[in-house]
């Protein structure tokens, strides 16, 4: 189906960071890794999908040592170093839109997915919730958290706080990537019980639940948005499509979040179950 993620974004190495960090802040505004409903078995096996730098899988490690860690991206060129790896995570190549090999399915007891909305067509993410659900154990479970960037919005946290550049790239990104940024997370729960699961569930968290890491958070948003931008640039044959050069509109931009400006948000958890026997 091709890699339609690289249509704007990159997997160049400087990319590790910025998605470890979306990570911390979105674990941070949840409260959790593994929904609060979610009950494994004690030595579990746990696959996740678009794992990108397998961060999800080196967190959960710690509470599930006995656990069988597997994750798999259309991509591998963000993996950590196998010699990094403890003996029970195993990492490999997979496209979560095509049908899973027959020996995967329903091995699993949960199967997670984060953020993958700009690697998702419109049309995509029924299929591939169906596709997901053919991994699960009966009793297995299903969870899947995407930010609401469409209908997030720049505050002015402060008297003197400026917004005016941040307002203007953010408005960019929205608008040029609406088509992908305006599905999923508003259907995903309707997925899972069109795909057979059940005890659905669905948690919205807005991003001022985590009021300590509100600077944090921005930035990690800032770095999406401009890893957006310079792809963008690097593809327009004309030149660029920016009237400002890129690195001193971010530095305006983090000189507004230094005055207190932040992006306030949702973040959307949908969890489903297979029927037991």
């Amino acid at each position: 189906m091709g890699d339609v993620y690289l249509d704007h974004m990159t997997r160049l190495p400087s990319e590790v960071q910025r998605l470890n960090d979306q990570f911390e802040v979105m674990t941070e505004i949840m409260g959790y890794i593994v929904h609060p409903s979610i009950t494994l078995p004690p030595a579990p096996r746990i696959v996740d999908m678009g794992t990108g730098t397998a961060t999800f899988l080196l967190r959960i490690h710690p509470t599930y040592p006995d656990a069988s860690l597997e994750g798999y991206d259309i991509s591998t060129a963000l993996y950590p170093p196998p010699s990094s790896l403890s003996a029970n995570i195993s990492l490999g190549e997979l496209d979560l839109k095509l049908p899973f090999p027959e020996h995967m399915h329903g091995k699993y007891d949960l199967v997670h997915v984060r953020m993958l909305i700009l690697a998702m067509l419109p049309e995509e993410w029924e299929p591939v919730v169906r596709n997901l659900t053919t991994l699960l154990k009966p009793g297995g479970y299903l969870q899947w958290e995407e930010c609401e960037h469409v209908h997030a919005t720049w505050v002015q946290g402060a008297p003197d706080s400026r917004v005016e550049k941040a307002k203007y790239i953010g408005d960019l990104f929205q608008n040029s990537l609406r088509g992908r940024l305006a599905h999923g997370w508003n259907t995903l729960p309707d997925h899972m019980r069109a795909a057979g699961l059940t005890s659905v569930t669905s948690d919205v968290f807005d991003s001022e639940r985590a009021p300590q890491i509100r600077k944090r958070s921005t930035v990690t948003i800032v770095n999406l948005v401009f890893t957006w931008a310079h792809m963008v640039n690097s593809k327009t044959p004309s030149g660029s499509m920016f009237n400002d050069d890129l690195n001193n509109l971010r530095r305006e931009v983090l000189e507004e979040v230094e005055s207190g400006t932040y992006l306030r948000y949702n973040v959307h958890v949908a969890c489903g179950r297979k029927a037991p026997l």
